[in-house]
């Protein structure tokens, strides 16, 4: 396959430029490519603009399309009923534009399977496909797709994310890393050049803060910032594409217009609108994707300002961080589990009201993360008040003398940042938001320091007066 691909730069530019722009597959008429997995994603073309399969040939879909379970004699009849139709179909016709450009598509497959099947025949040693397989970082384990029933299964394809080719599971093995999703032939698995998105995750730890921090081609010198291929203006398989996420240009090889949501767009103009990004930066932010890393707060503060529903997110998340304190304590709360059964994963929702991850901050745009957290506040809040161990370190106002039990995160009550005393707003702002048991606590800060002073002053007199006593002994 690679042959016939290096032979293409020997054609007039012209052929060229047709034969690349045909070899969009046709599944993706039908099925969009998803833009969220390396698994389903396909390599695309900015210059060709996809057509949808004609109506009158959706009742001939089902002899046209193929998925990567097809063998030669499916494709092969395939061909020739795709050959026939386009002889039957009119001149300049959208149908005929669409069946010789899916006939081309069918020939390049076949020719790709076929070469397939040859090294398959081929091949001396027998691969052992259940070893742990090391290259530049990934860990390749043996990729065997799952569905659950053969539609799902028909409806997948599935490419390499190092060749950019089709993977016929028919035929051929493949290995996917294990940490980041990199999915590859068995051929191409000893020609992998991109370190693993988990390396470049723990080395970074954070997201990229900057906004497409590019730096330009002729930095690059022209080069693909992963395989250094030369890039170019004329020919569409070398053009360079902006990865939004790194502010680097790569070829279309490592560069597949995936679209993915942006860290620093989102911490920096709440903005989450898909950019286009690379394939190594897709599995990276994906694997940032959980991880509570940003401080959105310390990053941005006004956004706290002018989003009411980050508001709102903070304040459940400091009811919950209040609750976690009760339910730590509470022998009832730690053998139920309670809180690993409300939060589970996302545990440091009720740790801290600092740190948030990308799912979270999707969420919160969304509405789902306050409808999360006020769910775990209504389960908690109900242990709470039902528990005897719980309710015996609830607070009294002292302030109005009511013999209401009131806690840190009820509504209307406020907490005391000295003493952590709580009260009634309404009642503490009576008294000028003076904490009555600050007060207390000072005016005894005073007595004990006036009564040490003055114990002080004591003993230097005496002092004095025996020094002086043993002056007139001594005269």
């Amino acid at each position: 396959m690679s042959s016939w691909r290096e032979s293409l730069t020997s054609l007039p530019g012209a052929v060229a430029q047709f034969v690349n722009d045909s070899t969009s597959t046709a599944s993706s008429y039908l099925h969009p490519q998803s833009t969220s997995g390396s698994e389903e994603s396909a390599p695309q073309h900015t210059d060709y603009k996809a057509l949808p399969i004609p109506a009158s040939l959706v009742k001939e879909q089902w002899r046209l399309i193929f998925t990567s379970d097809a063998n030669i004699q499916d494709l092969q009849a395939a061909i020739a009923h795709c050959r026939d139709l386009v002889l039957l179909s009119d001149e300049c016709s959208e149908e005929r534009r669409w069946l010789v450009r899916h006939l081309v598509d069918l020939r390049y497959s076949l020719q790709e399977l076929e070469e397939a099947q040859t090294l398959a025949n081929n091949m001396d040693d027998v691969v052992v496909m259940n070893a742990i397989k090391s290259v530049v970082g990934h860990h390749f384990v043996p990729h065997h797709p799952s569905a659950r029933n053969r539609l799902q299964a028909a409806a997948k394809r599935f490419y390499c994310d190092h060749c950019t080719g089709i993977i016929w599971r028919v035929v051929q093995a493949a290995y996917i890393c294990s940490d980041c999703g990199y999915l590859v032939h068995q051929k191409c698995i000893d020609s992998v050049q991109r370190v693993c998105a988990h390396v470049l995750v723990s080395e970074r730890q954070y997201p990229i803060a900057e906004i497409c921090p590019e730096i330009g081609l002729s930095e690059q010198r022209y080069k693909c910032a992963e395989c250094s291929t030369l890039l170019n203006f004329k020919n569409s398989w070398i053009e360079p594409r902006l990865c939004d996420y790194r502010g680097l240009y790569y070829c279309p090889s490592c560069h597949w217009n995936d679209s993915f949501i942006v860290p620093a767009r989102i911490v920096h103009n709440w903005d989450f609108t898909p950019r286009r990004v690379s394939r190594t930066a897709l599995q990276e932010i994906q694997l940032f994707l959980n991880k509570p890393l940003i401080r959105l707060e310390e990053e941005n503060p006004k956004l706290f300002v002018f989003l009411e529903k980050l508001c709102a997110v903070k304040k459940l998340r400091q009811n919950l961080v209040h609750m976690r304190h009760y339910l730590a304590a509470c022998k009832l709360a730690v053998e139920q589990k309670l809180v690993e059964q409300q939060l589970s994963g996302r545990r440091h929702l009720a740790q801290s009201n600092e740190f948030y991850s990308l799912r979270d901050l999707i969420q919160a745009e969304s509405g789902a993360l306050a409808e999360f957290l006020q769910g775990v506040f209504k389960v908690f809040n109900s242990h709470i008040r039902s528990c005897d161990m719980c309710l015996a370190k609830a607070y009294i106002c002292e302030i109005c003398s009511n013999n209401e039990v009131i806690f840190p995160f009820d509504d209307g009550c406020i907490k005391c940042d000295q003493c952590n005393s709580i009260y009634h707003r309404v009642c503490l702002t009576r008294k000028n938001m003076i904490c009555p048991k600050c007060v207390r606590i000072q005016e005894r800060r005073l007595q004990l320091d006036r009564a040490t002073s003055r114990h002080e002053d004591d003993d230097v007199a005496n002092s004095d007066s025996a020094d002086a006593e043993q002056a007139t002994e001594i005269d």
